[in-house]
């Protein structure tokens, strides 16, 4: 019994001795510095590189099988024969910071044959935005004049208030621009300021929404006309917009216990497959799920979708009504994905998302 236990003694100890020579005699990928601190980087300098050194400290030959990296950063280059016991090798890597403002943290990851079979690598750092030019700062442009976009946002409006907004502008030419608008829907009015913006000078685009002269819901998009003394060649058009929405934050638990609940069957319509030219209608029914009326404000279809107003805008709690959706396939093809937003007085789903797709054939 004794000679047994011996015996076993014997042969744990031989497997650990073979398993751990074993080990020895694989490669072994050792890096020098696991990750690495670039540190302050100015956006407008360009790229930046680090090499990562390694060693085998195996007794076998080691091959890298690959070498990831992601988020801006590129390999450059990395030892790819195979690297001898006690030699070593590199990998190389570089970052671009042009727009990746901030702190970054980074992995590399690499994979080898032997002991690790992978490796995770860092480099860390801290993008300083650069100065922009002016051009930049103001990259639209309406003949000599130039704007920091062509949209003016007025944002979330509740119904029948008036809303504020101002865009700056620059004169980057050697003249005088004497500046004006024209087409100007309206409920909207526009002023420059100053009205004659001299050589060199900033100015503003003030814009006043009235939403006492508005009867609509939901995203309402307007456009004016740029006019500068002297002709405005190329797009001198500036968009307006804003969303018209109800404000239900002044409304209290109690009230929100008793308010409408707009409740759909079904938001994701799937057609399937059409061949291009056919047509097809689908009902999307809701219901009233609140203790109060529920209101239907209104209903809005996207591009290639049609939608029809419901049979009851108005529905008392329980009540069902639908929503008749038409797609025509003339002039698609390939996957589709259609929306009909429909805004109601639920305080909880104010603006509801329903979607149709399906595939348009051509064969």
């Amino acid at each position: 019994m004794q000679i047994n236990k011996n015996l076993s003694a014997v042969a744990i100890l031989l497997f650990f001795c073979f398993t751990a020579f074993s080990q020895q005699s694989d490669p072994s990928v050792h890096f020098v510095e696991s990750q690495y601190n670039f540190g302050k980087i100015k956006e407008n300098d360009g790229e930046v590189k680090h090499k990562f050194s390694f060693i085998n400290k195996g007794e076998e030959p080691l091959i890298l099988t690959s070498v990831r990296a992601g988020g801006g950063f590129e390999v450059i280059q990395y030892t790819g024969s195979p690297v001898m016991p006690g030699d070593s090798g590199s990998v190389e890597i570089m970052f671009n910071p042009a727009n990746m403002h901030g702190r970054f943290n980074r992995a590399i990851t690499v994979t080898a044959t032997g002991r690790p079979s992978a490796v995770t690598l860092r480099l860390l750092g801290d993008v300083i935005p650069g100065e922009k030019s002016l051009e930049e700062l103001f990259p639209q442009q309406i003949g000599n004049l130039r704007l920091r976009s062509n949209h003016i946002s007025f944002g979330r409006i509740s119904p029948g208030l008036i809303s504020n907004a101002t865009m700056e502008t620059l004169n980057l030419s050697d003249e005088s621009l004497e500046i004006s608008f024209g087409q100007i829907p309206a409920h909207i009015k526009m002023e420059a300021v100053p009205r004659k913006l001299s050589p060199g000078a900033k100015g503003l685009i003030t814009a006043e929404w009235d939403g006492t002269l508005v009867d609509d819901w939901g995203v309402i998009t307007s456009h004016a006309r740029v006019l500068i003394i002297g002709g405005s060649p190329g797009r001198d058009v500036i968009y307006l917009s804003a969303n018209i929405q109800e404000d239900f934050s002044a409304m209290s638990d109690q009230e929100k216990a008793v308010a409408p609940v707009i409740y759909f069957e079904e938001r994701v319509f799937d057609f399937g497959a059409l061949r291009h030219g056919e047509s097809i209608d689908h009902d999307f029914v809701f219901t009233n799920n609140g203790k109060s009326d529920l209101i239907i404000r209104k209903v809005r279809s996207g591009c290639g979708c049609t939608a029809t107003e419901p049979q009851k805008t108005v529905l008392k709690p329980g009540e069902t009504s639908s929503i008749k959706a038409v797609f025509n396939s003339r002039g698609f093809r390939g996957r589709q994905n259609k929306g009909i937003t429909v805004i109601s007085n639920d305080p909880a789903n104010p603006s509801v998302l329903l979607r149709i797709t399906g595939d348009v054939n051509t064969e």
